[in-house]
């Protein structure tokens, strides 16, 4: 299977992936619908929200290469940190912004969305897919394109 046929299947499966999401995430906010209690049925609802953003990562991250692992201080301090505190001000009744969080409510899922992207992106930035031979000598890397289709036939 060459390069560009292998590459469309990764972005349809996570395509796939995130409806698959979508789609057993109705079925369980159905059920999580019967709870009584206000705060439980919010962090069920938060916490499949979070589960969206990672998801979300990881079907944005597809591919062949090196698995690129690093620490990102300013990805936590620019997406956690805040996605969290949203997150927290919204159950806490004392916490600043409470009121406005709770008249805004896209900002939850946001911040939920948010920090469910954010917390693997922050230690994982997916795949090293480009060398930096390609980038410099772009003609090696085509005759090594059209060598791998022949060594795929």
């Amino acid at each position: 299977m060459n390069k560009r046929k292998k590459e469309a299947l990764n972005m349809f499966f996570s395509a796939f992936l995130v409806a698959a999401y979508v789609v057993c995430c109705y079925f369980i906010l159905q059920l999580a619908s019967t709870i009584t209690n206000e705060t439980i049925y919010s962090i069920v609802i938060m916490s499949l929200v979070v589960l969206f953003g990672v998801m979300l990562f990881y079907a944005t991250r597809v591919g062949d290469g090196k698995q690129i692992l690093r620490f990102s201080p300013s990805v936590l301090i620019l997406i956690d940190l805040p996605a969290l505190y949203a997150l927290i001000a919204f159950f806490a009744v004392g916490m600043p912004l409470h009121t406005q969080i709770l008249e805004n409510s896209i900002i939850p899922y946001l911040a939920a969305v948010s920090l469910g992207y954010g917390i693997p992106y922050t230690f994982t930035s997916g795949f090293e897919l480009v060398s930096a031979e390609d980038v410099f000598y772009p003609e090696r890397s085509e005759d090594k394109d059209e060598e791998d289709e022949e060594n795929d036939d």
